[in-house]
């Protein structure tokens, strides 16, 4: 399967919503793109077909950048995607000057992204604490949540990727 991974463009949303049904949750991210807050990366096969995507968090304090938003549509799981996606990520983040990347993710709810980065290189920081958050639904529609979390860092001091 051949695919490439670029940022996210304003003329993207449409065929986003095919993703993750939620336009104003990619208007946001697009907006904070322009003021170099956040950078949303896709994957796609062609300009009608993303097949994922991932977002990287910058922090105005200088802290290290966090990834988050990883999601990649249930037809194109189990092909390595959101592994790129994450490297992709980290890339941009070295390329920025950070050497160390964070991500907070849901031990219960998500076990298989705790696999994965491990298997990527992410080493656990915290112990599971619980967290409340607004989620969107497919339908665009938000409810609170509270969840578990866990945080996890990699360093970008490495020569390849």
């Amino acid at each position: 399967m051949e695919y490439s991974i670029r940022l996210a463009e304003k003329e993207d949303i449409s065929v986003l919503l095919n993703v993750r049904n939620n336009k104003d949750l990619f208007t946001t991210y697009l907006n904070q793109q322009e003021k170099k807050e956040v950078y949303l990366l896709v994957a796609e096969m062609d300009r009608s077909t993303i097949m994922g995507f991932g977002l990287l968090k910058l922090n105005s304090n200088n802290f290290s950048p966090k990834l988050s938003d990883l999601y990649v549509n249930e037809n194109y799981r189990g092909n390595g995607i959101g592994s790129v996606l994450i490297r992709h990520r980290e890339k941009l983040a070295r390329k920025l000057g950070y050497s160390e990347i964070f991500v907070s993710v849901d031990p219960i709810g998500n076990p298989k992204m705790i696999k994965l980065l491990t298997k990527l290189g992410y080493k656990r920081i915290t112990e599971p604490y619980s967290r409340t958050t607004l989620f969107h639904t497919e339908d665009g529609t938000t409810y609170q949540k509270t969840y578990t979390r866990v945080d996890l860092k990699r360093s970008l001091n490495f020569t390849s990727m």
